[in-house]
């Protein structure tokens, strides 16, 4: 009997051994000359361990302080992985309140022949900075960075914000080997956890109540405890035509719903919709700013003289406030500076501009009211908080449609947002506080037209003439793109990617006439175009119109594929037979159809005489598709 529990007790303290040690300080060699990661391959970085420990903290002076201790341990395969080894830690202020980070500690690892060699981050490789009146930021990048190195670095954060709990993180771009998080919430806050509906991985959380003494001479109160052991957590998988891919990543999100001081009354916190919107209206000010218009009445009066309905109206506003404030890019829901200062000094956040702009068109006699958003990088709002919005746009009703504006984006023409700001759904405020949803993405469709005109010289050179037109939001990305880049360097862009190619004569039509569709003409000359074997010649009637690939190559589809705004693309190619040459073959006309309403694409080729004539075009009739849309469009584009 003694010596069987011998024989056990040694196997698990072998066991033990061979555990790997997720102590600070305490990195292996193995770890250090793991080359790729054992389940992904491409993988330039692994997270080999994350620890959170959030926890209220009581001070008797000062009460209590929310604080969390983070601990990583990064794992770089190749050069390609050291972006993990730069780390910006951003923290909160508000008024004379502000989250506080400290305590970093940060190690390099590497081998240097056989031995396991450390570098320690130094105190003046940390950096301070202010990003903007409510952000700053701690940066540092980690030391002695080879491919294979494994660095390791943990800190605090302590934040007088005790009812804003930051996201739980539990997914990333690079996979996680190991996490460990736990959460202890004081029976005095009630919170609620909401797991991102949008994520693909689930990973369980443990909630218990547990005892806890304030403090020596405090009596116990209880607090809830959430805790999450998760090994092996894929990386988030990159796809094309992803809104903003860590929208689906694996997280928590902390609701408050009320809380309740020894001695206190409860106070609640939980909203529905109308009541988010109806506090940022009444606390954000915008009652008040939005009855101000005597600094701007003259001007205003001014600009309309010669505006015969509403829509002239609303253009006319809409260009005067995009031409006379500028955006400071900062992002808020509320007017920052106020209305009137950003108005006198020509510069203000979001608020500032669009809540301008409200008062302006209110002003005119339009309906015109704030639309509360979230931006992509803000994510998907799944509950009713305030934190779920963070940029502010304008809606004007005319007649049964609503228009939405922007003017913080100089090429954006009524009714087209910059792509920040076209998220899902958004909320339009009414005056009583009431408020409903209003969709972001256009219900509109862009387009791109290609019309090519060419023929084969005898030294089997193609020359040609190409014309393209860019409508609605086509062009409003085509000026987004390249604004303020030359001519000499357009041309350069243009013929990137189209193979042996010349192009000259260029010439645009409307590119700084925003809302009205940009043409643009060229000459080109392709010299390696055609293929001659024996007595035939060879070519691709498209040339450097056709799509090179299918972009959907994926086997199976994780994400709805975002493609932005509903678009149409399509070309017109006419081609001169080259004189002594007949047409021996075409490849056959072709329409297919995803669905009745999903999307379709047409192929007409023709003859007459000496020319040919191809037709193409392909509608995608929607911003987003499913993912179960997606073996249809993958067979389309195929």
């Amino acid at each position: 009997m003694h010596l069987k529990f011998y024989l056990i007790a040694l196997l698990l303290i072998g066991g033990t051994a061979q555990a790997q040690n997720y102590k600070f300080g305490k990195v292996s060699k193995e770890e250090v000359q793991e080359t790729a990661h054992p389940t992904n391959k491409d993988a330039d970085a692994a997270i080999l361990y994350k620890k959170q420990y959030t926890f209220y903290e009581y001070n008797s002076n000062t009460g209590f302080a929310l604080i969390t201790k983070y601990h990583y341990r990064i794992k770089l395969y190749n050069e390609d992985g050291f972006d993990w080894a730069t780390v910006n830690l951003n923290s909160y202020i508000n008024g004379s309140d502000d989250e506080k980070i400290y305590g970093i500690k940060g190690y390099t690892y590497n081998l240097e022949g056989d031995q396991l060699v450390e570098e320690k981050l130094r105190k003046d490789e940390i950096f301070d900075e202010e990003v903007s009146k409510y952000r700053k930021a701690v940066k540092f990048t980690m030391p002695s960075l080879k491919p294979g190195s494994v660095i390791e670095y943990e800190y605090e954060k302590s934040s007088p914000f005790l009812t804003s709990l930051d996201d739980t993180e539990l997914q990333t771009t690079i996979p996680i080997k190991k996490i460990e998080v736990k959460v202890e919430i004081p029976e005095f806050f009630g919170f609620v956890s909401h797991y991102n509906q949008l994520a693909s991985l689930f990973v369980p959380v443990t909630q218990t109540s547990e005892p806890f003494n304030m403090h020596a001479q405090s009596t116990n109160y209880l607090q809830k405890v959430y805790t999450i052991a998760k090994e092996d957590i894929p990386a988030l998988k990159e796809e094309v035509y992803v809104d903003y891919l860590d929208n689906y990543a694996a997280r928590i999100k902390w609701e408050l719903q009320y809380t309740k001081f020894p001695n206190q009354p409860m106070e609640y916190f939980s909203h529905t919709w109308d009541d988010v919107s109806k506090s940022i209206y009444d606390e954000g000010g915008y009652a008040t700013e939005l009855r101000k218009s005597n600094f701007f009445k003259d001007d205003i009066d001014g600009v309309l003289a010669e505006a015969a309905n509403p829509e002239e109206k609303l253009i006319l506003i809409y260009n005067f406030v995009k031409s006379k404030i500028a955006w400071n890019d900062y992002i808020g829901y509320t007017a920052e500076n106020g209305i009137r200062k950003a108005y006198k000094e020509g510069t203000g956040n979001t608020g500032d501009i669009n809540l301008l702009l409200t008062a302006m068109l209110r002003y005119a006699g339009l309906q015109a009211y704030p639309v509360l958003l979230s931006t992509k990088s803000n994510g998907v709002p799944v509950f009713p908080t305030r934190s779920g919005f963070n940029y502010v746009i304008v809606g004007v009703q005319l007649g049964e449609q609503i228009i939405l504006l922007d003017a913080t984006d100089k090429n954006a023409a009524p009714g087209e947002l910059p792509d920040r700001a076209r998220n899902w759904q958004g909320r339009i405020i009414q005056d009583d506080g009431k408020s409903d949803w209003v969709y972001l993405l256009p219900n509109y469709k862009s387009s791109k037209w290609d019309y090519l005109n060419f023929q084969i010289t005898e030294d089997l050179k193609i020359k040609g003439k190409c014309t393209g037109v860019y409508n609605r939001l086509a062009a409003k990305n085509h000026r987004d793109k390249y604004r303020g880049i030359n001519q000499d360097n357009y041309i350069e862009m243009l013929q990137e990617g189209k193979g042996d190619i010349l192009i000259s004569a260029l010439t645009k039509e409307n590119e700084h006439q925003i809302g009205s569709d940009i043409k643009e003409i060229y000459q080109f000359e392709i010299h390696n175009g055609v293929e001659a074997i024996g007595d035939k010649l060879y070519i691709n009637p498209l040339l450097f119109l056709a799509e090179d690939e299918n972009p959907f190559k994926a086997e199976e589809r994780t994400y709805p594929i975002y493609l932005n705004y509903p678009m149409k693309y399509g070309s017109t190619v006419n081609i001169m037979v080259p004189k002594g040459y007949k047409v021996e073959s075409l490849p056959e006309s072709a329409m297919v159809k995803m669905n009745e309403d999903g999307a379709n694409f047409k192929y007409i080729i023709s003859q007459s005489a000496n020319f040919l004539r191809i037709e193409t075009s392909i509608d995608l009739n929607k911003s987003i598709y499913a993912c179960s849309d997606y073996e249809y469009l993958k067979k389309l584009f195929r």
